[in-house]
């Protein structure tokens, strides 16, 4: 299907998505088996699914194949039959759909998590979305559509994996906690950002925990994009009876529906626990109704995995912080030839902490495999900032390897007019979405008027449009040339700025600093020429914003330029510095913290180890170094967990970092280490998801736990068996899906029959506080971090 005509449509008309198909095969399917293989097994059954929705009105349906990668069909032993399942699934959908509705192919996430929080490689994640993506093609499908997506960076490769070798339409889709967060810290402005950079067609949120959280996510979408949106909440929470209910109705269903509508959806479904009887209820609701028009947001939108910022005309200035920069700084120099990035994370940090909105990496030293410096770097700055990076290189290699390690959308720095760079970056930029800036130098090197400036300019944006390339991708650079030598070179500068956002349309930025290079009193220069700038236009800065001078000049000339509306930004800091001024306490110089504690708490890992056998050769007990550093680090990342100041990506990398230090202080321990508890751990019958569980174990390892970890898939007579055998405190058992939550209660009992006296926790993504109790679990944990407070809770008499 062409773009352009699934485009067309959705301007005129509400599309009808299908409900959940998992839905409709489970009393058709044993449990532990790959729903996907019924496409091979069972395809009657299939076709008529399909067929039943397509009757109740659907205008797109799914294929069978959320699940259809080599990488998930390999817990099933099943992975050598990804092109037979998914051209299939594909042709019975097609069948179904006959020239009534269009065919979905449906690709689902790996359930591995991508490095560095997993093991799963971007480029290993690419192959097997690509794999899956051309067996889909070639069964026949009119568009793709990725949906249940929590990771953004997953989503991301899924993406440009299908944009690799096709132009079918692509819909893609989040799943959001009630926080309106994914479980990795995205919020709906983020992921719409990233995805629309990518050129998805129609972006969408689905599963989640319902119909009614939905209306917020939506709601942030429409004032985030002008691409249409899309729906697939799932019927509610389960409920178990005689079996699976669900807690949202037909009725209710579609009642929500319409008030998708007319916040902005075009295309409207159902996902968990629906069937064709949701889909003609949702039909009948809002098939009359019109979409609702918006315009796009102006702006350039970089983001992080976890914040967005604009830069633009009438948005706040942006500082950019330009002190990950080993130029002139032997420490960083020292540190990065040593693979030390700890140095580095401190002065990431530092930056945001004095206002930068977005940080520069420049990472050149020579003699260094600069791709694999900037890796390191980037996954580095990105486990301890939320701010998006601007990737700072000449090297495309290195600029490459940072558009594959982030999950957010980054601005490269820099193309200019010369042929090598235009032919090299603007590819990069197009394929990986990123925010591109350009900067005013052609062949012949810098031009000397803001004319000359202008045209070479001018010659960069025609070929960006010519690589598709959107202009609200663009910012560019007039270039601050310092007037040490010749003070006219300021006027051309900023007339330049002015001429950009006069005839160009675009924002601009400036590296402040070059302007008053081989002077005295920089500062001052700096800081004079910045508000000079920001009155001529400009809207971003590299700069230093540890320097107060330079960040008072930022907030006075926003209040002058009316980027900081009602001044609100400037009063917030003077009422802060009044309040310290006035605080009857004067605050002692906190010293860093521990280096060993500050490498937990910011999952350096590749470090930890050293730094652990430093102290014990310093003569550091492995017990003061285990309570007094390792210990408060872990606790401490709990508490930001808790506090949603970290997400799921950093926490694991802080309890892998505490592993490393264990496995380096354990033998140091006199008469070895006590158990806090022996725990027996494992996912049900029938799950094959233990990303949740493998975290789990994780945390609890590192409080001093004895975990005997069963796997996946494991039937109730073997977690007894092994109860009988170790004799654990506790049983600690995972489902991600309802089809599986109904085993625990057969653990529970099987336990109780056979005389085991052990606590029971139980913890998954469709599992409830409430259902705990309804099956005599004596716990509920919703993550990790609260799964340690509960086995403690549980066993804190023994």
């Amino acid at each position: 299907m062409k773009k352009h005509a699934l485009h067309n449509r959705l301007s005129k008309e509400i599309l009808i998505l299908d409900g959940a198909i998992g839905t409709m095969l489970q009393p058709h399917v044993s449990a532990g088996t790959a729903y996907e293989m019924v496409a091979l097994e069972r395809p009657e059954l299939l076709r008529k699914i399909h067929r039943d929705y397509v009757a109740a009105g659907a205008d797109i349906i799914n294929t069978n194949t959320l699940g259809a990668s080599r990488i998930k069909l390999n817990e099933f032993g099943s992975g050598n039959q990804v092109k037979a399942v998914n051209i299939q699934a594909a042709q019975l959908a097609r069948e179904a759909a006959e020239s009534r509705a269009l065919v979905a192919g449906n690709i689902g996430p790996t359930g591995s998590l991508i490095e560095p929080a997993g093991a799963l490689s971007y480029d290993q994640a690419f192959s097997a979305f690509k794999e899956q993506a051309e067996a889909l093609v070639q069964g026949g499908v009119d568009l793709f559509n990725l949906e249940t997506f929590s990771d953004l960076k997953e989503i991301k490769i899924a993406l440009m994996a299908i944009r690799s070798f096709s132009s079918l339409p692509v819909m893609a889709a989040m799943t959001f906690e009630e926080t309106f967060l994914t479980f990795t810290g995205t919020d709906p402005v983020t992921a719409a950002n990233v995805l629309c950079s990518l050129g998805v067609d129609v972006l969408g949120v689905n599963c989640s925990t319902g119909p009614a959280p939905m209306l917020e996510v939506i709601g942030r979408y429409f004032e985030s994009t002008h691409i249409p949106v899309y729906v697939e909440p799932n019927a509610g929470i389960p409920r178990l009876g005689k079996g699976i209910s669900y807690q949202v109705t037909p009725e209710e269903m579609a009642h929500f529906s319409k008030q998708f509508v007319s916040l902005g959806a075009n295309i409207v479904g159902s996902c968990c626990g629906s069937t064709p009887e949701y889909t003609a209820a949702i039909r009948k609701a809002v098939k009359s109704m019109l979409p609702v028009s918006r315009r796009p947001l102006a702006g350039l939108c970089l983001s992080s995995r976890t914040s967005t910022c604009v830069i633009g005309a009438g948005r706040p200035f942006c500082v950019i912080g330009e002190r990950l920069n080993p130029t002139n700084r032997p420490e960083l120099t020292e540190a990065l030839k040593n693979g030390q990035i700890s140095l580095l994370q401190q002065e990431a940090r530092a930056q945001v902490s004095e206002g930068a909105h977005l940080l520069d990496v420049n990472i050149g030293v020579p003699g260094l495999d600069v791709t694999d410096v900037m890796t390191r770097v980037v996954r580095a700055i990105e486990n301890v900032c939320r701010v998006p990076l601007v990737i700072d290189s000449t090297d495309p290699e290195a600029i490459e390897a940072a558009l594959k390690e982030t999950a957010g959308k980054v601005l490269i720095n820099s193309v200019h007019a010369s042929e090598k760079s235009m032919e090299t970056i603007i590819p990069l930029a197009a394929r990986y979405g990123a925010g591109l800036l350009c900067l005013a130098v052609g062949e012949k090197g810098i031009p000397k008027t803001s004319e000359q400036r202008l045209d070479v300019l001018r010659k960069i944006i025609q070929r960006t449009d010519e690589a598709g390339i959107p202009r609200n991708h663009l910012i560019c650079d007039c270039l601050t040339l310092t007037i040490s030598a010749e003070q006219k070179r300021a006027e051309s500068t900023l007339e330049a700025v002015r001429f950009v956002r006069q005839e160009l349309g675009l924002p601009t930025i400036l590296g402040i600093s070059n302007i008053s290079f081989g002077l005295p009193e920089r500062s001052l220069i700096n800081a004079t020429f910045l508000s000079m700038s920001m009155a001529a236009g400009l809207d971003a800065a590299i700069m230093n914003p540890g320097d107060p001078r330079m960040m008072e000049t930022v907030r006075a000339a926003s209040v002058l330029t009316v980027r900081d509306r009602n001044s609100k930004d400037f009063i917030a800091v003077h009422q802060a510095k009044k309040k310290r001024k006035v605080s009857p306490e004067i605050p002692s110089v906190k010293a860093e913290p521990n280096p060993i504690y500050q490498a937990v708490i910011s999952g350096n890992r590749d470090e930890i180890a050293f730094l652990v056998q430093k102290a014990i050769d310093d003569k550091i007990s492995a017990l003061t170094i285990n309570n007094e550093m390792l210990i408060p680090a872990i606790q401490e990342v709990g508490r930001q967990y808790d506090r949603k100041e970290i997400f799921l990506p950093q926490m694991i990398l802080a309890a892998e970092t505490m592993q490393r230090a264990f496995s380096v202080i354990k033998s140091h321990f006199k008469g070895g280490l006590k158990s806090a508890g022996k725990i027996i751990l494992c996912t049900v019958k029938g799950d094959v998801h233990d990303i949740g569980k493998n975290i789990v174990s994780l945390f609890l390892k590192n409080e001093g736990f004895e975990i005997l970890d069963l796997g996946k898939d494991v039937p109730a007579d073997e977690i007894v068996r092994q109860a009988q055998k170790n004799k654990p405190d506790v049983v600690a058992l995972s489902a991600l899906m309802t089809t599986t939550m109904i085993e625990m209660p057969k653990v529970i009992d099987s336990l109780k029959k056979a005389g085991i006296a052990v606590k029971t926790i139980i913890g998954g993504a469709v599992v409830t506080k409430n259902y705990a109790g309804e099956i005599g679990a004596d716990g509920y944990a919703r993550d990790a971090m609260q799964a340690v407070q509960v086995v403690k809770e549980l066993l804190k008499d023994k």
